[in-house]
């Protein structure tokens, strides 16, 4: 774990226990899963080609694209979260969530307990835009590599930021030298922090949003890339205010969508049911999930099953394939 991510938790752990007022309630009103059931069955039924194009736009819209290199992205190391501002026995619930939806749709995770680098921190605190202000102050570097002007405001119920890296399948030439590594050191932080850093599985890490040296990989291939994008460091932060409403468990797998997918669209409504719809103003009256959907497990199982090294449209087509197959059942 980054020395920054370290020493950022002694003040995330303050803020949010002074913030944490408010906890999700765990049985709000309850879910009517036979509507969501419905869904599924008549999407099953739809003509193949119509089915294609409904799981095409899911994909988009739940799979945001690396600016650097123009990549889905993923974790590629096992995923260790830890949850602070709640009390134990939920943070021991949620970690326990999203780690075993990891497993379940074949995402690398460690097991629930045993010693690992953190790498996912889930903050809930009912003041959201405190500690915002305060990380991007004291450590700008943990809003990822997708910084943008405007990506220290609290807008959202549910908020992530993603620090990803570019891998390449012969590794980085030339590697990072002698005098850029002490200049690394002398910064406070290990190799796998700074943009443009190598990251300890090999992967060099992203700069600002669109920024910085994208690789070469294999430019004379109309198939592949030669490079993948993976997730090195998520943070997501919960207002517990706003979600008070919801169920723990509800809350929990929208956290686990977050920190499994760079979502691209959070206020749409895709016409297969997601547990997106939770907190999204774009679904209307339509029934909201109770927790993943299973067009979100068929999603998140052909994301970590695909070869994320092809070109971004072979990507995008065959995890909507896999898609397809898993809900059409041929």
């Amino acid at each position: 774990m980054p020395r920054s991510g370290a020493i950022l938790l002694l003040s995330v752990a303050l803020l949010a226990q002074r913030a944490a007022a408010a906890q999700p309630a765990e049985s709000a009103a309850s879910q009517d899963a036979q509507s969501l059931a419905e869904v599924l069955v008549t999407a099953a039924k739809l003509p193949r080609e119509t089915l294609k194009r409904i799981a095409s736009q899911f994909v988009k819209s739940h799979a945001a694209v690396n600016p650097v290199i123009h990549q889905i992205g993923r974790w590629s190391t096992a995923l260790c979260p830890r949850v602070t501002g709640l009390k134990p026995a939920a943070s021991a619930f949620v970690m326990k969530r999203v780690t075993g939806v990891a497993r379940s749709i074949g995402a690398p995770a460690s097991q629930v307990g045993k010693g690992c680098p953190v790498n996912l921190e889930i903050v809930f605190t009912a003041e959201p835009q405190q500690l915002l202000n305060h990380i991007a102050k004291a450590y700008p570097s943990l809003l990822g590599s997708s910084r943008t002007p405007g990506d220290a405001i609290a807008r959202r119920a549910v908020q992530s930021w993603y620090t990803t890296g570019t891998k390449a399948p012969d590794g980085w030439s030339p590697p990072i030298g002698d005098e850029a590594a002490m200049a690394v050191l002398q910064m406070g932080v290990d190799m796998s922090t700074p943009p443009g850093g190598i990251a300890r599985d090999g992967a060099r890490v992203d700069p600002a949003y669109g920024e910085g040296f994208a690789g070469f990989g294999r430019p004379g291939s109309y198939f592949t890339q030669g490079l993948s994008s993976e997730f090195l460091q998520v943070l997501v932060i919960v207002d517990s205010g706003k979600i008070a409403q919801d169920s723990l468990s509800s809350v929990a797998d929208y956290v686990a969508m977050l920190a499994l997918t760079r979502v691209n669209l959070l206020d749409g409504c895709s016409e297969l049911p997601s547990i997106l719809d939770l907190l999204s103003s774009g679904c209307g009256q339509r029934q909201k999930p109770a927790g993943l959907t299973d067009t979100d497990t068929a999603y998140l199982k052909a994301l970590y099953a695909s070869d994320l090294e092809k070109r971004l449209n072979l990507e995008q087509g065959d995890i909507r394939d896999r898609m397809v197959t898993a809900i059409a059942g041929r």
